[in-house]
């Protein structure tokens, strides 16, 4: 069955942790230190650019890059990775 347009997946669709980790380990020390500011930190973008000498332009473009790249490493494991509605 596939879920309703606006519906949210359930915890059980979620990849495990230990596969976003190797994933996350996997991409190149600039996407990395993006996703670990933001993501793990907690940075607003604002903070994460600044702590990273980058601009806000700069960090989101590359957050983009990364979240990406972890889909695609993660799908080629054979991981499923939800997709959100509008993504």
């Amino acid at each position: 069955m596939e879920p309703s347009e606006g519906s949210h997946p359930s915890p059980g669709d979620e990849p495990d942790a230990g596969a976003v980790a190797a994933a996350l380990a996997s991409l190149g020390r600039e996407h990395r230190q993006v996703i670990v500011c933001t993501f793990y930190g907690h940075l607003s973008a604002d903070d994460a650019a600044a702590r990273l000498g980058i601009s806000v332009r700069d960090l989101k473009r590359r957050a983009r890059a990364a979240l990406e790249e972890i889909n695609r490493i993660l799908e080629e494991r054979g991981v499923h990775v939800p997709r959100q509605a509008g993504v």
